[in-house]
C-alpha cells in the first residue's frame, strides 16, 4: 500500500483525520461524509507509514456486516496481513475462550437466545408467558448488563436511576435472579456476560489485562456514539498507559440508547479523553443539499446540532410521501441520495 495513494482522493477533512500523527483521535463524522472510509484508511495509512503493525491492530465495529466491510475494503486497498475486526462480543468471546483453555476451565457454552430462557423463567410450568414480559425482563436484563449490574444490585440500582418497567422493579429482579441460577445450572452464558467475564478476568489478574494491552496496541473503534458503560470499560481497560486510540461516530446517529449507550460521552469526548484531538468530518457525499438541509433542520429541532453540507449539486425539493410497503418506502428514499463512497 502507497501511503500517498492512501490519501489522494480524500476531502480535506478526511485527509487531515487519516494521516494526523496524534495517536489519540476522536472524528466526529455526520452522515454520508466517509466514515467506513476514513476508518479503513487510517488503518491502512499506519500500516503504510509503519506507525501501526497489523497483528496489534483491533478494530471494534458494532454488528458482524460492519466488520465483513472493513475487511473487504482493507484487501481491496492491498492490506494483506489482516487486522483483528469485529464486534465487542466476537472479539472478546474469542478472548475469554482462549483464557479458559491457558487457564484449563472447561468453556461455557454461549446462548444467544436469552428470550428463550427468559420465557422459561417466566412461565417455569412450560406454559407461554405474555410477550411484553418477554420484552420487559430482556430489555431491563440487557441494561443491568450493559451497565455491569449483577441481578443482586438490579432493584436499587433500577430505582435510584428511575426505571420504570411495566411489570415492576420487583418482578423483574426476581426474574433476573432466576435467569442467572438457569444459566448456571445450563453452563451457560449470554453475549452480555462475555463483557462482563472478560472485563472481571482483567481486573483480577493484572497479568492478564498487560497481556490483553501487549496484543490489542492500536485500538480503533467504529460507531462510538453508541459505546455503552461496559464497552467504555473495556476501552479503558485496553488504552490504559497507552493512548493508541481512533474513534469514530457521530451523536446524532445513537440508535442503541436503549442498551444503554450515551451519545453524550462522544459529545463531551474531550472531556472523557484529555489530551484528545477531534476532528470533523462536515461534508456529506452522498445526499443532495436539499436532504442535507431537512436532515440538519430537524436535528437542530432536537437535542443535537448538526453542523453538515452537502458536496453533490442541487436535487429536487424535499417531499412528505406515503409508501404503499416497506419496498416502496426504499425506492423513494434511494431518490436523492447516492450509495456511501468505497
Amino acid at each position: 500500500m502507497d501511503a500517498d495513494e492512501l490519501l489522494a482522493d480524500l476531502d480535506p477533512d478526511q485527509r487531515a483525520a487519516v494521516e494526523t500523527e496524534s495517536k489519540l483521535v476522536a472524528v466526529i463524522a455526520g452522515a454520508g461524509s466517509g466514515k467506513t472510509r476514513v476508518l479503513t484508511r487510517r488503518i491502512a495509512h499506519r500500516l503504510a507509514v509503519g506507525s501501526a503493525d497489523a497483528q496489534h491492530t483491533l478494530a471494534l465495529t458494532f454488528t458482524r456486516e460492519a466488520a465483513g466491510e472493513l475487511r473487504r475494503r482493507l484487501h481491496r486497498l492491498g492490506q494483506r496481513e489482516a487486522v483483528t475486526s469485529g464486534t465487542f462480543h466476537s472479539v472478546m468471546l474469542g478472548v475469554l475462550r482462549q483464557r479458559w483453555a491457558d487457564t484449563e476451565r472447561a468453556p461455557r457454552s454461549v446462548t444467544s437466545d436469552r428470550r428463550r430462557l427468559l420465557a422459561e423463567v417466566i412461565a417455569p410450568d412450560g406454559g407461554r408467558p405474555r410477550r411484553s414480559e418477554v420484552d420487559t425482563a430482556d430489555a431491563e436484563i440487557g441494561w443491568a448488563s450493559s451497565h455491569g449490574i449483577r441481578a443482586t444490585d438490579y432493584a436499587e440500582r433500577a430505582r435510584r436511576t428511575g426505571r420504570r418497567p411495566s411489570t415492576g422493579v420487583d418482578r423483574v429482579a426476581t426474574w433476573f435472579a432466576d435467569y442467572e441460577q438457569l444459566k448456571r445450572r445450563r453452563g451457560v452464558v449470554d453475549f452480555d456476560d462475555v463483557l462482563s467475564m472478560t472485563l472481571a478476568e482483567a481486573r483480577r489478574d493484572p497479568t492478564f489485562a498487560e497481556s490483553l494491552r501487549w496484543r490489542f496496541r492500536h485500538v480503533l473503534v467504529d460507531e462510538a456514539q453508541d459505546l455503552n458503560p461496559i464497552q467504555h470499560a473495556l476501552i479503558d481497560l485496553l488504552r490504559d498507559g497507552r493512548d493508541d486510540l481512533f474513534l469514530v461516530g457521530d451523536p446524532s446517529q445513537s440508535i442503541y440508547g436503549f442498551n444503554g449507550a450515551d451519545p453524550a460521552l462522544l459529545v463531551d469526548v474531550e472531556d472523557r479523553f484529555p489530551g484528545i484531538e477531534v476532528i470533523r468530518l462536515p461534508v456529506n457525499h452522498r445526499c443532495t443539499p436539499q436532504i442535507v438541509n431537512a436532515g440538519t433542520h430537524v436535528l437542530a429541532a432536537g437535542t443535537q446540532p448538526a453542523e453538515l453540507r452537502s458536496a453533490r449539486p442541487d436535487g429536487p425539493v424535499v417531499e412528505q410521501v406515503t409508501a404503499d410497503d416497506e419496498h416502496d418506502e426504499a425506492e423513494r428514499n434511494s431518490a436523492g441520495c447516492v450509495p456511501a463512497a468505497r
